[in-house]
């Protein structure tokens, strides 16, 4: 009589049986495990991805740590290099001012050496200094406040043996230094310290002077930059 329906009666719809308006249709949508392989995926691929940007980082940190450690080699080994070059002989024949080379040793059997000599210094480091000025010149390496070991030069213009130590202006060039190898030649033979007795005491400078700066970077990657100096002051190197 009413216009209601049973339970479990159809709506009619021209003629055909179909679903009721009012039915809830089942909803779609991922299982738990669909969502955890999901993000596994994701995770793989996203570890794949940072791996490969990290180790073309860590390439290029290696690349511009190389090229630091390069340069400021060849800047170090340039300057000493030049200034050795112009090493002048002691104004006085067997004066204890002329050139000096000492013979030191460090950890991991690197030689730690020092050369000492006269020139006049093609940059100046001090302002009170002339420009003219005949200077004792110092390069060698050792540790440093920090507790590392650096290549360092002093000079020292006042021409006083007693007071040179105490007014010599000392600069740190470098803390990547970790060793100072240096070798005289004079006429075919040569020295591990300068002067020693052989050489000839007509000449108080060497012909040559091999020098080998060992550098170390923050990747405890080592290189030697090698050179050596010819000193015009001495003459040719051949035997008289």
């Amino acid at each position: 009589m009413g216009y209601g329906k049973r339970p479990g009666q159809s709506c009619m719809a021209r003629g055909r049986a179909s679903p009721c308006a009012d039915a809830v249709a089942p909803e779609a949508g991922f299982t738990l495990v669909e969502l955890l392989l999901a993000l596994f995926l994701f995770a793989l691929i996203a570890g794949v991805i940072f791996a490969a940007f990290a180790a073309v980082a860590s390439g290029v940190e290696r690349g511009r740590q190389s090229m630091e450690l390069y340069r400021v080699g060849r800047a170090a080994l340039l300057q000493m290099a030049q200034e050795i070059s112009a090493t002048m002989p002691p104004p006085v024949a067997g004066s204890d001012t002329g050139l000096r080379g000492q013979k030191g040793s460090g950890g991991g059997g690197l030689a730690l050496d020092r050369i000492d000599f006269l020139t006049i210094p093609y940059r100046r480091y001090s302002e009170t200094m002339p420009g003219h000025e005949i200077c004792n010149v110092a390069y060698y390496v050792a540790e440093n406040p920090q507790g590392y070991t650096a290549l360092f030069r002093e000079e020292d213009c006042s021409g006083e043996e007693a007071e040179r130590r105490d007014r010599a202006t000392r600069l740190e060039l470098t803390d990547l230094a970790i060793g100072l190898e240096i070798t005289y030649y004079d006429a075919g033979k040569d020295y591990e310290e300068w002067p020693l007795g052989g050489y000839d005491p007509r000449y108080p400078l060497p012909c040559q002077v091999r020098l080998a700066l060992t550098l170390r970077d923050a990747q405890q990657h080592v290189r030697t930059f090698i050179t050596t100096v010819a000193l015009p002051m001495r003459g040719s190197c051949e035997t008289k």
